[in-house]
């Protein structure tokens, strides 16, 4: 029989399979990125689907198994309350829902949207997880533009955000607008100053996430056809 193993984990994204299993995309603090099956998950009974909604912090108990990681036991982090849910699941039941959850919704979408895209094999990377605890926080507590400030944090820890000097050759930004990139590779989510042009900011990001994603953010498009 295989032993479980506890992982303090972010629950980025979950899947309904089968008629009642939840697969769930997790960012551990000591492997990374897994990906888990919940048995039974979505049965009224089950103390499993409570803790497995996306946005979550958690603390899950693993087995590996012949076909992949199993999810025996999760256990909600006690700073969660259940008024800071603004996952799809909770914003769906609510007919009037506020204009703030839905733009904390879609700020949490395209930052974990990002980390999902940058961050595809297993592996520990403990700074990326706390920076990322840390956005939903920022978003949690309403922090303006606080996937801006992810974005350029998650670039540059992964090693992809050039540096100030390389910055400077190919953007014009002001000082306002370099000093809100520094504290974003510092892992701090601060409002940008009211005379930072978040225009310049935004077509920086997208200057850089089109060298390594390819194609755009979906959350960026959706966001912006409902403005």
């Amino acid at each position: 029989m295989a032993h479980s193993h506890s992982f303090e984990a972010l629950v980025l994204k979950t899947y309904d399979v089968g008629e009642a299993d939840r697969y769930c995309i997790l960012f551990t603090r000591e492997k990374g990125r897994i990906a888990a099956r919940a048995s039974g998950a979505r049965r009224l009974t089950s103390r499993l689907g409570g803790a497995l909604l996306p946005f979550r912090r958690v603390t899950v108990e693993l087995k590996e198994g012949s076909g992949g990681w199993i999810i025996a036991g999760a256990l909600r982090g006690e700073q969660e309350n259940v008024s800071d849910d603004v996952s799809a699941d909770n914003l769906s039941g609510d007919i009037g829902v506020s204009a703030d959850a839905l733009t904390t919704f879609t700020a949490l979408e395209e930052g974990i949207e990002l980390l999902l895209r940058l961050v595809t094999d297993e592996g520990a990377l403990t700074d990326v997880f706390d920076t990322t605890l840390s956005f939903i926080t920022a978003c949690r507590e309403g922090v303006r533009h606080a996937s801006l400030g992810y974005s350029f944090s998650l670039l540059h820890q992964l090693g992809l955000l050039p540096g100030e000097e390389e910055l400077e050759e190919f953007s014009s930004l002001e000082e306002h607008e370099r000093a809100y990139v520094q504290s974003s590779r510092e892992g701090k989510f601060l409002a940008p100053h009211l005379d930072c042009d978040c225009g310049r900011l935004l077509t920086l990001r997208s200057v850089l996430l089109s060298e390594h994603l390819g194609t755009p953010l979906k959350t960026t498009d959706i966001a912006a056809a409902m403005v």
